[in-house]
């Protein structure tokens, strides 16, 4: 006889196993209608979850449900019927089932997010500690961890796409790079926004898609343009792409990318120029019926930093009478850096240093500016380490003296590189700030009494405002920047210059009408789904004097706020909202190399047979390991 409750008959709910008087319940009605299975936990005392989940799921039924119930009584359960040895079985079943499940997903994370070979699974010293652990457990075959990582993305895709569909309110910022190893290549997007009420930065990885052929312009925008839509991102929600110099990068965005919208000074002006600046170019060009548009195209700062330190640095030299100093005291610097890859060679140097050497890599120049640091900091047991190495150089003082003026001369430089590649708290409003007090911090270096590179200030200087001549100038094609700039509390008016009373004007009315013009088109919003015949009579004049007062007020009150904490701005609701829109960009495509620095793990020599889709995968669910 089934002394099970009515609920649990098998008419709404049918128990799958039972453990003591806990019972785990399949939704009769979920089967019905082909949904995902659900299994909803209970007792045979306790039904409320059965009835929370009708309510919940099916509505519409829950009447019918309820007067099934109260239609078909039960009795208690009896002991003995929890007692046969066939409960004793399920009961057995129920831990194991939760058990194995839970080992399933812990070894995936393990996986993943430690970047290690799908064979791990495979290895009888692992199968050993799980084993060892517990016996009823089974090691999850690598099929089904190949299977149990395709769900675990397609899952973690679908929870982005659905979050970009339900937060179109929101401002995208992106960055790409093109990743290549020997035999392959990647292109890298990732995704990032400011999120509304607590302001913190968000980010997540869009993509590490497999890129085949050259990397011409076109398919570049071809497929950055694919992946945007995978995730439903418009060019309204997607404000810009952060790239490097690249050229190919440059060229897709001057043929596919949106123009740049300058932000008027006017009130009631839009204009559009196009901007042929070499740094900046943004151009808006159909293509076919088809028409699809990339983001705005801003490029990395650091990179053009990077360019600064490295190119235009070698350039001065081969001018300079500092070449001469420059090239002998890096080159033995670089014969203790290759000696420092040799086992023997790092032992000796370990045993005199107490520490292993940093040595330059060559995409990152502040790796150099950190390796040339720290020989420095063991300036006195150099010549013993090229003594004990057997090298037929010793460190001159000049050698000494000139790198350690270098290190001065390019520490500014270096500073700014780690500020602005920083993985929080660095928004778009920084960028403006961080270069008119890095071209203090040059000028300042004239105060010093070099020796070696004295002659090298003036020079590195002019490369920095060509180089950065928008932003110095305060053209109005940055006037996004400059915004973002003023509506940052830590900033506000303060990085100009006290002399440029002019410009501290223009920038000021510039922020007066951008939030006179964003305040006009929220009260139009707010007031038209109410206004009635009654209203209809609306003076411009009028609505333009309130908006001017509301604006000037505000934007005052903000900029004479001593406060430079960011949550000031939950006292100005007009430049909270427009803080949010302008500091979305970011100065660094920093992100995507970050992604770039792991999928070099993932794609380690004793793992290049992945697929394509297997390694974009692991990328990706590393580089979302929040939102898995």
């Amino acid at each position: 006889m089934d002394h099970r409750p009515a609920v649990l008959n098998g008419t709404y709910f049918e128990v799958v196993v039972e453990k003591n008087e806990n019972v785990l319940a399949r939704c009769m009605l979920c089967k019905v209608d082909k949904r995902e299975e659900k299994h909803i936990s209970g007792s045979y005392k306790h039904t409320s979850n059965f009835r929370t989940h009708v309510k919940r799921i099916y509505s519409g039924k829950l009447e019918e449900f309820e007067q099934f119930v109260k239609s078909h009584s039960s009795t208690k359960v009896k002991n003995k019927h929890l007692g046969t040895p066939k409960q004793k079985k399920l009961k057995l079943d129920f831990n194991n089932i939760s058990k194995q499940q839970l080992l399933d997903t812990n070894i995936m994370n393990y996986i993943v997010n430690n970047m290690k070979p799908l064979s791990t699974v495979e290895n009888d010293d692992f199968k050993k500690i799980i084993h060892d652990l517990d016996s009823d457990v089974k090691i999850i075959s690598r099929r089904k961890l190949t299977k149990n990582i395709g769900e675990e993305y397609e899952s973690t895709v679908n929870t982005m796409k659905l979050f970009f569909q339900k937060n179109k309110q929101i401002y995208v910022c992106t960055t790409a790079d093109i990743w290549s190893t020997k035999h392959r290549s990647f292109l890298g997007i990732t995704g990032h926004w400011i999120e509304p009420n607590t302001l913190e930065l968000r980010g997540c990885v869009l993509a590490c898609r497999r890129f085949i052929g050259i990397h011409s312009f076109d398919k570049i925008a071809d497929l950055m343009a694919d992946i945007f839509s995978e995730f439903n991102l418009t060019c309204d929600q997607v404000i810009s792409t952060i790239t490097d110099n690249g050229s190919n990068f440059v060229k897709a965005f001057k043929e596919f990318g949106l123009k740049l919208k300058i932000v008027s000074e006017e009130s009631d002006e839009e204009d559009e120029e196009e901007d042929d600046n070499q740094e900046l170019t943004f151009v808006h060009i159909g293509h076919d019926s088809n028409t699809f548009l990339l983001p705005y195209h801003l490029r990395c700062a650091s990179h053009t930093l990077s360019l600064l330190a490295t190119t235009d640095f070698n350039n001065i030299l081969k001018t300079s009478t500092t070449n001469r100093y420059h090239h002998p005291a890096i080159a033995k610097c670089s014969s203790l850096w290759n000696m420092s890859r040799k086992p023997k060679s790092s032992e000796i140097i370990s045993n005199i240093l107490n520490c292993s050497l940093l040595f330059p890599i060559i995409t990152r120049w502040n790796s150099l500016f950190n390796s040339v640091s720290q020989l420095l900091k063991y300036r006195d047991k150099l010549n013993t380490l090229t003594k004990e190495l057997d090298l037929k150089f010793h460190f001159k003082e000049v050698d000494i003296d000139y790198l350690s003026e270098y290190v001065q001369l390019m520490k500014p430089i270096a500073i700014v590189l780690d500020h602005l590649q920083g993985e929080t708290n660095v928004y778009y409003g920084n960028l403006i700030p961080t270069l008119f007090s890095l071209r203090i911090r040059i000028q300042l270096l004239k105060e010093h009494n070099f020796r070696y590179a004295a002659n090298l200030i003036d020079p590195l200087l002019k490369s920095l405002k060509k180089r950065f001549k928008l932003f110095y100038d305060l053209s109005p094609e940055v006037n996004e920047a400059i915004l973002a700039s003023c509506f940052h509390p830590a900033f506000k008016l303060r990085w100009i210059p006290e002399n440029n009373e002019v410009e501290k004007k223009r920038i000021q009315n510039l922020c007066i009408n951008t939030v006179e013009k964003f305040v006009m088109e929220t009260s139009v919003i707010d007031t038209s789904a109410e206004a009635d015949e009654d209203d209809f009579f609306v003076f411009s004049s009028q609505e333009q004097t309130k908006a001017d007062s509301k604006a000037n007020l505000e934007v005052i009150q903000f900029f004479n706020d001593k406060n430079k904490s960011l949550s000031i701005l939950n006292n100005y609701v007009a430049i909270k909202k427009l803080f949010v829109k302008f500091n979305t960009n970011l100065c660094s495509s920093a992100p995507v190399e970050r992604l770039f620095s792991f999928a070099g793990f993932i794609n380690c020599a004793t793992r290049r047979n992945l697929s394509d889709q297997n390694f974009e995968k692991l990328v990706f669910l590393k580089g979302n390991k929040s939102y898995s």
